[in-house]
């Protein structure tokens, strides 16, 4: 699914920018170490509540934009 990858490609994109490591991330957010993996690699579904933590972490925020394809 295109969105997973997206999402994955976001979140190291923003983690790499900070200077961070996938530990960093880890102990910031409290996410384990293979989920964080896992999803940057657009492998792994993620839930709400592990993107809002990780998007605190990295001072961003989630937009959702609803396209109609009629």
């Amino acid at each position: 699914m295109k969105l997973k990858k997206s999402i994955g490609e976001q979140i190291k994109k923003r983690r790499l920018e900070l200077g961070m490591e996938q530990t960093d991330l880890q102990d910031y957010a409290e996410v384990g170490s293979t989920t964080i993996s896992k999803l940057e690699q657009g492998k792994a579904n993620i839930t709400v509540n592990t993107l809002e933590k990780i998007l605190e972490v990295h001072g961003l925020e989630f937009v959702v934009k609803i396209k109609d394809t009629k």
